[in-house]
């Protein structure tokens, strides 16, 4: 029962957190730098950030949460990975109107939908991956691989 609850609610906070704002602070790094290689015209750094930000936004929160899975952070932290990018560009839009930065127009209707969009794509991506972990973690204690960090209690189930 401790790797179920370790699974579920998470054993190692530190590692949680590390996740979750980890991810947020490469997010929001990616995002200023495509908005600065946009405004400033560089076509190089342009497109790089045109290919890195479609990455970091749909693909790369499967597979955090499925590692994070592994490491036991828990089903919340997982799953608020999926938020983050869609958290991290509403928090860039805002932060955008209200200091007035031209290029960000945070009034457009358009600007919710497409972070209601993110979220359900990033919740959908980490909870596919949060399963995929989960699944390797339980099939690596049925099999006796196990990862070797002290999760079973000794004398336990």
């Amino acid at each position: 029962m401790p790797t179920t609850k370790a699974l579920l609610f998470g054993r190692r906070r530190d590692r949680a957190v590390g996740l979750v704002v980890g991810f947020a602070a490469v997010v929001a790094l990616a995002l200023v730098a495509a908005f600065v290689a946009e405004s400033a015209d560089l076509t190089a750094a342009s497109a790089l950030t045109d290919r890195l930000l479609p990455l970091l936004v749909f693909y790369a929160p499967g597979p955090l949460a499925a590692a994070g899975a592994y490491a036991r952070c828990g089903g919340p932290a997982c799953l608020a990975v999926g938020v983050v990018p869609a958290a991290v560009l509403g928090v860039f839009v805002l932060f955008g109107t209200v200091v007035g930065v031209p290029g960000v127009n945070g009034g457009s209707p358009a600007i919710g939908d497409v972070t209601v969009s993110f979220a359900a794509v990033g919740v959908t991506s980490a909870f596919v991956g949060y399963c995929a972990g989960v699944t390797a973690v339980l099939a690596a204690d049925l099999f006796g691989l196990g990862t070797g960090d002290g999760d079973e209690e000794a004398g336990g189930d």
